[in-house]
Parts: structure tokens; sequence; C-alpha cells
């Protein structure tokens, strides 16, 4: 028995040493045929250059009315540009223009790993310059979900010539939501220090510093006008996130929308039109406040 728990305790110590912190930094790639074109939308493929030289594809899709604002979408951790599509016909024909990219270390795109928006939130103030070349003069924004809604929010604390923002099933602190994942994962009550050690090896890989990802303390410097979206259910980042971030906003003009029933990854599902309603209410009042 005791020779069980000594290899039991030896292989938790293997995998938090080396396996762990790879999967925390390392995206899993998705990669989708799929593009606007699809949805039948004229778009633009295109590439965005980091500071860093790394390459990120990107979509742009004009609005197909007189153009009120341009619009910024963020994908999550492991997933893509591709599966954002869906907000196409809710957006563009409404006047807003849109850009989608992958990630770094996602998709299309060149890189291969994620630091949760310490190096991130500059690809961000990259495509809004981008968006504001390509249609000047309109009121620009981000909506990020998940990891991109956490992007968004380090974004948006720092200006990145951003007017407004949309902040969805977002974690507060990277320490916290790893600690809360491993635990959740192994079925364990796992001690904080252990998940803190796999972020410090990650931090390593990656090249960031992982107690500096603190989106409540971000938002404190947000000033610009924020909906904050959380599903009531969620089970991967739990809803106080949600109101903890739209309670620590710095921002004049918030709101906070839980949508009933909904989880992670299926809030417009669950919400449907009033999902839609309110989120195109927020852009409406954004755009012409900043315009």
């Amino acid at each position: 028995m005791i020779a069980w728990l000594l290899l039991i305790v030896l292989l938790l110590g293997l995998a938090a040493r080396y396996a762990l912190p790879r999967r925390i930094v390392v995206p899993r790639r998705r990669l989708i045929t799929l593009d606007p074109g699809d949805l039948g939308y004229p778009f633009e493929a295109g590439t965005l250059v980091t500071d860093e030289g790394l390459r990120l594809a990107s979509f742009y899709v004009p609005a197909t009315v007189p153009a009120r604002g341009n619009l910024i979408l963020l994908h999550g951790k492991d997933s893509a540009r591709e599966l954002y599509l869906e907000y196409l016909p809710q957006l563009v024909p409404f006047g807003y223009n849109v850009l989608l990219y992958d990630a770094r270390g996602h998709g299309r795109s060149q890189g291969g790993y994620t630091t949760f928006g310490y190096h991130e939130w500059r690809d961000v103030a990259l495509a809004a310059r981008h968006l504001r070349h390509l249609a000047p003069g309109l009121p620009t924004g981000v909506f990020g979900h998940s990891m991109g809604g956490v992007v968004a929010l380090q974004a948006l604390a720092r200006g990145a010539d951003l007017d407004f923002g949309i902040v969805e099933s977002a974690f507060t602190h990277l320490g916290e939501i790893t600690h809360a994942y491993a635990c959740r994962q192994s079925g364990l009550p796992l001690p904080r220090a252990l998940t803190d050690l796999m972020l410090d090896r990650a931090e390593r890989l990656a090249g960031f510093h992982h107690r500096e990802v603190e989106p409540v303390r971000a938002a404190a410097d947000v000033t610009q006008p924020v909906l904050v979206i959380h599903g009531e259910a969620d089970s991967s980042i739990d809803v106080d996130n949600g109101r903890r971030l739209y309670a620590a906003l710095g921002s004049a003009v918030k709101e906070l929308y839980v949508v009933p029933g909904a989880g992670h990854d299926n809030l417009t599902e669950v919400g449907g039109d009033t999902y839609y309603r309110r989120l195109r209410s927020f852009l409406l009042a954004a755009t012409e406040a900043t315009a």
C-alpha cells in the first residue's frame, strides 16, 4: 500500500513538473476549413504581424450596410476564429465591420505558446490599428470569450486604441483558475502550492510572468464602456468570476448580463434571441456614445 502511494506521489510530481505546465501554455491547434464566404459574406483573408514577427491569420468582414463601428472578435483557448463566424449574421448586417484572427499558437497563426494576455494584449492593439486603417473614423471595440475575454480586458486596461469592450466567460486570476481547474479535473483537493509550481514552470516555457495575469486587477484601470457576459451555470469558470470582474471595472458605463442556465460555451444557444438583442443594444449605445 505504501509503495502504491509513493508511486502515485511520484507520478503526480512528474506530471506537475513536466507534462502539466506544457498543457497550460501549449494550445491544441484546431484547423477548420470554413470561412465567411461559406456563410455568404464577402471578406478579406489577411495576416497581422506582431511585434515579435509572428504572423496571425485573420478574416476581415465588412458591414453590409453603412458601418457604425469596428469589432475585433477573440476566441478562447484551444479554439479558432472559424468557430466565431456564427456571430457574423448578428453583426455584419447591423453595421459592424468584424475582424477575427487566430491567437498566437492557435489555428493557422504562428507561435507555440499562449500567455493569457501577458503578450497578447499587444496583438489586440495591432488589430485595432489595422481596423482603423481599413475603416477609419469609426468607434472600435473588442469582444473576447473565455481566454479571449481575459486578453480583451487587459488590452482595454492599457488603452490599446479601443473605445469599448465585451468580456465573456472570463476569469479573475490565472493562479486561481488554474488551481480550480486542476482540482476539478483530478478530483483531488490539490494544494495551491502545487499548481503555482506548475505555473512557475509554464511561465519559463512561454516567457511571461503568470502572477501579472490578474484580470480583476486590470479591470480597475478600464475606463471604456464594458459589457460583462457570463453563463449562470458555467462549470469551467464560475459565474462569480464575471460578477467580480464587473464589480472591479473602473468604467463609468458598464453592464452585467448573466445568461440564465448557460454554461461556458453555449451562451448563444441558451440565450438565443435575447442574447443577441442584449449584445446589439450594448454595441449600439457604445458606438453612438463614442462616435
